[in-house]
């Protein structure tokens, strides 16, 4: 979805710029709930203010809540059958692949010091080796970069 969106939303119809992409990924991930619903919100509200974030709401949660129901019934009633598992474990592959393209894809824009390559390592080794709350990594990484980026004084 964040491939799909950047695409649209920056590279096509231009009505953002890359930092307020960036900008609306990370409010995203930080804010309560879904992160791909709340990237959608703030790139609403940023559009459209209210009216953007209701309709990025609508536009988002209700079609995906009637798939999830129409699939899940699916599931539960043919998830006996080996193509139906077949088919999902395809599916659960290509999707790694999907995060694996944003995570490239934002890489290359963002990574581009060794202070911001820094980060990403630390964090990473935070999450995958020592299993570090996300929450207190986001705030460690916030002051982090308050001290290592900010330009004069408070």
């Amino acid at each position: 979805m964040l491939a799909f969106f950047e695409k649209e939303l920056v590279q096509k119809k231009k009505w953002l710029t890359h930092e307020e992409f960036a900008e609306g990924v990370v409010i995203g991930q930080l804010t309560p709930g879904a992160p791909i619903v709340n990237t959608g919100i703030f790139i609403g509200y940023t559009l459209k203010r209210l009216k953007g974030a209701l309709a990025t709401v609508a536009g988002q949660v209700l079609p995906a809540f009637f798939l999830v129901l129409i699939i899940a019934y699916l599931y539960i009633k043919y998830n006996d059958i080996a193509l139906i598992r077949s088919i999902l474990k395809g599916i659960g592959a290509a999707v790694v692949g999907l995060v694996a393209s944003v995570v490239y894809s934002m890489g290359k824009k963002f990574l581009t010091s060794y202070k911001s390559i820094s980060f990403a390592v630390i964090a990473f080794l935070c999450l995958a080796i020592f299993k570090l709350n996300p929450i207190v990594l986001i705030v460690i990484s916030g002051i982090g970069g308050l001290l290592v980026y900010r330009e004069g004084r408070l």
